[in-house]
């Protein structure tokens, strides 16, 4: 994981949280599936330390069983734990949308999205997630509210990529959807942020949940 500034709202176990979160929910990580400590820290380019806690994140979350000093195993998800888990996203997330918008300085939301348009104009599929967390992170931080800043990181996943075999598809979608929140953020428009901030996790819930039916 390369260190960029613009990223650096979430700390390094949690972004890892999250890339393995994003594998358990698509169930690219199935139950019973071991994930090993050292190999984690290794793929990812980081330390030991920020996979430890990860992992320990993802307990509380009841997604892993953990191993003493070895890693952890899967437990695996249903189709209501998914739900459950977006509902929470939902509710916090459409909530910080409409925040932003009341703010009158929306400028750090434009240029996480201008920044995300440049890697898509570019081509850069596979650094796109961390464009797409940045996105998110300015909205959340418009809402100057650290208990709600912590709960939303704390929760973040990569939404429906790992679904998409193309990720220049997931890239395509995502990035759209971003573009009508950014609009509607800059705009002012409370209501239609929420909303659309809403449609857009929903959207990646279902995309998600298709696939696990599909499994």
């Amino acid at each position: 994981m390369k260190e960029d500034k613009s990223f650096r709202i979430v700390p390094a176990s949690e972004q890892v949280a999250s890339i393995l979160r994003t594998e358990i929910l698509a169930r690219k990580l199935k139950p019973g599936d071991v994930i090993n400590l050292n190999e984690v820290a290794q793929n990812l380019g980081v330390s030991n330390t920020p996979v430890r806690e990860a992992l320990q994140i993802l307990k509380q979350d009841d997604l892993v069983q953990l191993r003493p000093n070895r890693g952890a195993i899967v437990i695996g998800v249903d189709r209501k734990r998914i739900q459950d888990y977006y509902q929470v996203r939902v509710i916090l997330e459409n909530t910080a949308a409409g925040i932003a918008s009341e703010k009158e300085d929306v400028s750090t939301v434009a240029e996480a999205f201008d920044n995300a348009d440049r890697c898509v104009k570019e081509g850069r599929w596979e650094e796109y997630s961390n464009y797409n967390q940045a996105f998110h992170a300015a909205i959340w931080e418009l809402t100057d509210n650290p208990k709600m800043i912590g709960m939303m990181s704390s929760l973040w996943n990569s939404s429906s990529k790992s679904v998409f075999t193309d990720e220049k598809n997931y890239v395509s979608i995502s990035h759209e959807e971003h573009r009508i929140i950014k609009d509607a953020i800059l705009a002012h428009d409370a209501i239609k942020a929420s909303s659309v901030m809403k449609a857009h996790l929903i959207r990646s819930m279902n995309d998600i949940l298709t696939h696990f039916d599909e499994e």
